[in-house]
C-alpha cells in the first residue's frame, strides 16, 4: 500500500534522532494519512500528497523540536495557523502527555481537524476556531501556554507578534523555517524585544533521508507583552513589526 511508504520514511527518518514509533502511534500516522488524503480532495489541505514527501515535509519536519529536546512531557502547547494540523498533529502523536491547542482562522480546516481528532482519539488536542491577533487577547489563552510554534507563517516578526503573546514568562516560541533562515534573522532578533522576546536559538538541521534544510529559531520570553500587540488582524501582515523599529534593519 501506498501509506505504508509513508510509514516506511518516517520511520527511517525518526530513527536518525533515536526516536521510535510504538503501535498505537504508527497506527495513528496511518490512519492520518488516509485521512489527509481522503479531505484533500474536498479541501486542497495540502498540494504535497505523495506518500515518501508527507513523511518527510510533513510528519518529520512538524516534528523536528523532539530531536532538540524543545518540548518536555506535561506541557501546554499552542499550534498557532496550524491549517492542515502541522505541527500540531504529529506533534500530539508523538507526545501523548502534552497538551495541544490548535489555532486555525478557516472554519472548514477547524471541522477537518475535529473530525481528524475524533478518528484518531486524541484526547490531547483542543481545535480552537479564530484568528491568533484576536484569541491572544483573550484570558484563557493570553500567556498560558509553554510553547507556542508556527509553520509557514510568515516573516519572523509576524511569527512573533502572533505566537509570542501566549507564551508565559521564561517560556519559548519555536518558528519552523527554511533554508533562506537567515535572511530573516536580523528582523528576528531586532524585534522579538517588541513583544517581549529575545531570539536565542537557531537549530539549523536537514530533514533525515533528504537534503531539504530547515531551522528552527527559538525565541524566549522575558517578560509580558504590552497589551498593544498583537494589533488587530491583518496589521501584524500590513504593517509588521520592522516597521516600528528605527535603524538598521527598519522598514
Amino acid at each position: 500500500m501506498e501509506i505504508d511508504k509513508t510509514l516506511k520514511r518516517l520511520e527511517e527518518g525518526l530513527a536518525h534522532w533515536n526516536i521510535a514509533l510504538d503501535e498505537v502511534q504508527r497506527e495513528r500516522f496511518r490512519r492520518l494519512t488516509q485521512l489527509l488524503l481522503e479531505w484533500n480532495e474536498k479541501l486542497s489541505l495540502t498540494s504535497i500528497t505523495e506518500p515518501e514527501r508527507i513523511a518527510i515535509e510533513h510528519y518529520l519536519d512538524s516534528v523536528a523540536p523532539l530531536a532538540f529536546n524543545l518540548i518536555g512531557e506535561e506541557t501546554a502547547v499552542v499550534d498557532v495557523g496550524t491549517g492542515a494540523g502541522f505541527p500540531g498533529l504529529p506533534l500530539a502523536i508523538m507526545c501523548p502527555k502534552v497538551s495541544f491547542t490548535l489555532i486555525d482562522a478557516t472554519r472548514k480546516k477547524v471541522t477537518y481537524l475535529q473530525s481528524v481528532c475524533s478518528e484518531l482519539g486524541l484526547t490531547n488536542i483542543e481545535v480552537v476556531w479564530g484568528r491568533a491577533e484576536e484569541l491572544a487577547h483573550q484570558k484563557a489563552f493570553r500567556e498560558g501556554f509553554d510553547v507556542a510554534v508556527a509553520r509557514a507563517f510568515g516573516a519572523l516578526d509576524i511569527v512573533w507578534e502572533c505566537t509570542i503573546p501566549f507564551v508565559k514568562i521564561g517560556r519559548i516560541a519555536i518558528a519552523y523555517k527554511g533554508p533562506k533562515v537567515d535572511e530573516e534573522l536580523e528582523i528576528g532578533k531586532l524585534t522579538a524585544p517588541l513583544v517581549g522576546g529575545k531570539v536565542e536559538a537557531v537549530h539549523k538541521f536537514t530533514l533525515p533521508t533528504s537534503d531539504l534544510r530547515r531551522a528552527l529559531v527559538i525565541a524566549r520570553k522575558f517578560e509580558s507583552t504590552h497589551h498593544r500587540f498583537p494589533r488587530r488582524p491583518g496589521i501584524p501582515e500590513k504593517r509588521p513589526l520592522r516597521s516600528l523599529t528605527k535603524g538598521k534593519g527598519a522598514a
